[in-house]
């Protein structure tokens, strides 16, 4: 099976039915770029469009909705900003291996678990993560020092494809931390954890993680 990679279908021919479609390169930005069209006979095109995680519960129960993911907001332990709510998996942004969602509901789990023999959810310092450069979003949204323990995975997206790069963490301009990669894209999660004495590092209560390519 021949792979375009950088390749959008820009033109799809046919009048009873398909019959064939043209393929354009693509930018850095995923736009088509012209003189660039060849032609390929099909007789059929199948869309691979992503997924929406399922909110209707949690708009339903009155949860904050992340714009970005379509899920609701959650903190390290995947509880969500409705005190004793717990959430992980599709529900909070679409995954792409199931390993990662049972990793996601394990911690939600071992949160509701805690919640329910404590009665509450420690505060403590409150981290809010930002996406910067490269970035599509972050899960968790925000870390609670005090339930975080002594690393939070951070899952992400970037939003375009990305050779030989670096992934910064950043605190008032200043980086605090860099995890190397060979290549990401847009459909593939990425993870990197953030060590509690690394969070200490951070100038203030925001954390902002970008990625940039390593020339």
């Amino acid at each position: 099976i021949p792979l375009y990679l950088s390749h959008t279908v820009t033109e799809i021919r046919g009048k009873n039915r398909v019959e064939g479609v043209v393929i354009s390169e693509v930018d850095e930005n995923r736009r088509p770029i012209k003189g660039t069209e060849t032609y390929t006979e099909c007789d059929t095109v199948l869309l691979s469009v992503g997924l929406i995680p399922e909110n209707e519960l949690t708009r339903s129960a009155g949860i904050s909705v992340d714009r970005r993911t379509n899920g609701a907001y959650v903190y390290e332990n995947m509880e969500t900003e409705a005190e004793g709510i717990f959430a992980c998996g599709n529900v909070v942004h679409v995954h792409d291996l199931v390993d990662f969602v049972t990793e996601e509901s394990i911690r939600a789990g071992k949160g509701a678990a805690e919640y329910v023999k404590n009665n509450f959810s420690e505060k403590g310092r409150v981290f809010i993560l930002e996406n910067g450069d490269g970035i599509s979003y972050t899960v968790p949204q925000k870390i609670r020092t005090a339930n975080a323990g002594k690393k939070t995975d951070v899952f992400f997206r970037v939003n375009r494809v990305f050779k030989k790069s670096r992934i910064t963490v950043t605190s008032l301009g200043k980086e605090i931390a860099a995890f190397s990669r060979e290549r990401m894209a847009p459909g593939e999660m990425e993870k990197i954890s953030l060590p509690a004495v690394l969070l200490k590092k951070a100038g203030n209560n925001v954390i902002k993680i970008g990625a940039e390519e390593i020339k």
